[in-house]
């Protein structure tokens, strides 16, 4: 799955909410919007993004996420370019990493020199632009190292934290996050590309969906399954929405009963 980065220069447009929204995702709560994404607009959903500061106070990396809405026109976000009739386009995105600029240190790539990061754009006026796969596992590398976690599977189960103290309570409430926003993400995209905005059990034979079954109490709402046998992965890697599926509760089940993690493949007879 490619990877963009967007940009955000503050000189040209008060984000209000940052701090409130870091501190929302910081503490375990999904949060997801919209952002410009320039003349891009084959950006596709699932893909990785990585939001760049620019401008006076300094460039760094402050956020990521995942597309959940393809590109899309929409008023522009610029007040004057909006009154005369000027549209940009935008794109669905679920952070997963939101730092607040007034407290956290942003991750200062663009001072790095050499390749493949040295490659990388970082002076584009431009969000939107697509960054080759090289430069984007280096940068997700760098970046997962300066949140303080490392680029394990999200295993997108719960996890009891409480007796945890100090840093490693940090750690882990961050890392489940990450988690939180995952499962959102790849709910979301879902959600935005089907026809009819349900979710179904991608299991064959199945098609379990919550709506059909509860009404309104269960709209939106289904398990997600991670696809590659976490326990099998030889060392870390990044998960995307493509390695996620939507999975009733019955069928999550069965899958990981008695400790496996079963192929989707013949597992309704």
């Amino acid at each position: 799955m490619p990877a963009y980065l967007l940009t955000w220069n503050p000189d040209s447009f008060d984000w209000t909410t940052l701090a409130q929204e870091a501190s929302d995702l910081a503490s375990g709560r999904a949060v997801s919007g919209t952002w410009s994404c320039g003349n891009t607009k084959r950006i596709p959903i699932g893909a990785r993004v990585f939001l760049l500061r620019q401008g006076s106070r300094g460039r760094g990396i402050l956020a990521s996420g995942w597309v959940t809405r393809a590109p899309y026109p929409d008023t522009h976000w610029d007040a004057d370019k909006a009154m005369r009739g000027v549209k940009a386009n935008y794109v669905g995105v679920a952070f997963d990493a939101l730092l607040d600029p007034d407290r956290d240190e942003l991750l200062r790539v663009h001072r790095i020199e050499v390749p493949p990061l040295s490659r990388v754009h970082w002076g584009t006026q431009s969000s939107g632009i697509e960054i080759e796969p090289a430069a984007a596992r280096r940068l997700e590398e760098l970046w997962t190292k300066h949140l303080g976690g490392s680029a394990s599977p999200v295993a997108l189960v719960d996890e009891v934290f409480g007796a945890l103290e100090g840093a490693d309570r940090v750690l882990m409430i961050r890392h489940r996050s990450r988690e939180r926003s995952l499962r959102a993400a790849k709910i979301e995209a879902v959600l935005d590309a089907a026809p009819d905005s349900r979710l179904r059990c991608e299991v064959p034979g199945c098609g379990f969906d919550f709506e059909e079954r509860y009404g309104e109490l269960g709209r939106g709402f289904a398990h997600v399954h991670h696809l590659l046998p976490l326990a099998t992965l030889d060392s870390p890697v990044v998960t995307t929405l493509e390695d996620l599926a939507i999975v009733c509760a019955n069928c999550h089940a069965m899958i990981h009963r008695d400790g496996e993690c079963r192929p989707f493949e013949g597992l309704i007879p």
